[in-house]
């Protein structure tokens, strides 16, 4: 017979886990504080040149409560932030495709 390792749970030191709403916000970088602090979503946009976006991003981000549009739960605002943009530049592309300018010789 084969024996079976016994599953321990792994101490925490004392406060991990532990939430309060008077702690301070780690930024680790990654994008998974949730929510973002604004200055942060600010200083991402800017460095994607797309700054005027961010105030935008974070006031329909932060009005659905850090959710998908179908309702699921965003764990890091980086990856949306970075769809947002992408879906922008392509919707601005689709613009200028379609605008009565474009066709027009130079």
């Amino acid at each position: 017979m084969k024996r079976k390792a016994k599953r321990t749970v792994p101490r925490q030191p004392n406060g991990v886990g532990k939430s309060s709403k008077n702690t301070v916000q780690i930024h680790d970088g990654m994008g998974t504080t949730m929510p973002p602090d604004k200055d942060v979503l600010l200083i991402y946009f800017d460095q994607k040149g797309e700054g005027e976006l961010a105030e935008i991003f974070f006031n329909e981000h932060d009005a659905r409560g850090w959710k998908t549009p179908t309702g699921g739960i965003i764990y890091n605002w980086k990856v949306c932030a970075a769809e947002w943009i992408y879906n922008h530049r392509q919707e601005v592309k689709r613009r200028l495709r379609l605008s009565a300018f474009y066709s027009e010789p130079l």
